[in-house]
């Protein structure tokens, strides 16, 4: 007999504060609906995964993503690796330097890639990739939280390699699910593998009712589908944050830098009209590591801007958006978080449609202002004018209640997943 094991699968090292939050509302959450079940914790895959990618698997991609986790099955499950660590908050590291290479430098990492290499040759690191394998082949349950892996400017030879894991605890009979994601997909191949493991998963939780027709049109059962709100909500349990760190009544921006200009450039409208209200802007996401650049640029376009330099972790993120006026935000999780310190804030959509979906599943009441429509700088800045006049509705209660709402809605639909926790004593 042994006892019943729950893997948990997130990124556990990031530079990404809603990464951070993400990942230990989902410890911490499975942990406390596991029963006397033991829960497991795996940051993403092993290096040794990085040698494979979607191109490596040739004209059958399907067949040969099988015959690949097979392989993997056979040669480094091994009932004498050392075992996982349990799940626990403290597990979760969050690099707060922000640095990011870029140009020539990131090249040359890439090139060289060292222990990429020695770890492709099983040089080091083969007791991380037991650990990981044995895991996904011995764990009751597998569950994986993509963290925003699977999105359009996504790795896509990342996503196949964590799915890769799924597959391997497929084949070995274990149950598997997949929780708390978009499915934004533009790879064609990556599309057909995600249609062939989640064909075989038990449970799929996405986070909005376009990724559920998605779903559905890979061939996810509804029986097996559930539409959930991101786990980030859960972070609204927890109490507001001490002090504000930004001047009362500021303008707060948190900008995606990847994506800004993938729709209409009207940014320097944008800021010339933000000029007027006369009041502090602080430039601040929870990706400031690709945010930064972007948003020194906006701040030169004004005379009372500050880019705050670090990465701060989720719950200093909160304390920045304490007391502002509004959060204008192209980033999900930086928008959660100024929601549970009551921070009013009106989303921009950068990408497909996560932001959009999400905020007409909270029923907000002013809608998502796409950044690929025209005249989009003007629609915000009205909207920024009305949330300062206090013009249109409540969003400080209409936030609250929304924030409950969602939380309500992710405990709901959580329920069949964690009815198939193991607790207790297996054979």
């Amino acid at each position: 007999m042994s006892q019943g094991r729950t893997l948990l699968i997130s990124r556990l090292t990031t530079q990404n504060a809603g990464n951070e939050a993400l990942s230990k509302q989902f410890l911490k959450y499975f942990a406390s609906n596991a029963g006397r079940g033991k829960v497991l914790a795996l940051d993403r895959y092993p290096r040794y995964f990085e040698s494979f990618s979607l191109k490596g698997l040739g004209a059958n991609p399907v067949q040969s993503f099988d015959n690949l986790a097979r392989d993997l099955i056979r040669r480094f499950s091994d009932k004498n690796a050392d075992a996982l660590p349990e799940a626990r908050e403290g597990l979760v590291k969050l690099d707060e330097s922000a640095k990011e290479l870029t140009g020539f430098l990131r090249k040359v990492k890439r090139k060289i890639a060292l222990r990429k290499t020695l770890s492709s040759l099983l040089l080091i690191e083969k007791p991380q990739l037991l650990q990981a394998v044995t895991g996904c082949t011995t764990s009751d349950l597998i569950v994986w939280n993509p963290a925003g892996e699977i999105h359009p400017t996504g790795s896509a030879d990342q996503v196949m390699r964590l799915l890769l894991l799924l597959r391997i605890g497929q084949l070995s009979g274990r149950k598997t699910a997949v929780i708390n994601h978009s499915l934004e997909i533009v790879d064609e191949r990556l599309r057909a593998l995600i249609a062939h493991v989640y064909s075989h998963l038990d449970y799929v939780g996405v986070r909005d009712a376009k990724s559920v027709e998605v779903a559905l049109s890979l061939g996810v059962s509804k029986e097996r589908l559930y539409e959930s709100p991101d786990l980030v909500f859960l972070a609204s349990r927890e109490q507001k944050a001490h002090e504000a760190k930004s001047p009362k009544g500021s303008i707060a921006l948190a900008i995606n830098g990847l994506e800004a200009l993938s729709g209409s450039n009207e940014w320097v409208q944008f800021m010339k009209g933000l000029e007027e209200f006369k009041r502090p802007i602080v430039f601040v996401s929870n990706a400031v590591n690709h945010d930064r650049d972007f948003s020194t640029y906006l701040a030169g376009l004004t005379s009372n801007g500050t880019v705050v330099e670090h990465q701060p972790g989720y719950i200093e993120l909160r304390s920045f958006y304490k007391d502002c006026a509004v959060l204008v935000s192209s980033r999900l999780h930086a928008s959660i978080l100024a929601l549970c310190e009551g921070t009013p804030v009106l989303s921009i959509e950068p990408s497909v449609f996560k932001l959009t979906a999400i905020f007409e599943q909270m029923n907000y009441p002013i809608k998502t202002v796409r950044l690929q429509d025209a005249g989009w700088s003007e629609k915000v800045l009205g909207n920024i004018r009305s949330v300062i006049d206090q013009e249109g509705p409540d969003l400080v209660s209409q936030g609250a209640r929304a924030l409950a709402h969602q939380v309500e809605l992710i405990d709901q639909s959580f329920k069949p997943l964690f009815a198939m926790m193991p607790d207790g004593k297996v054979a």
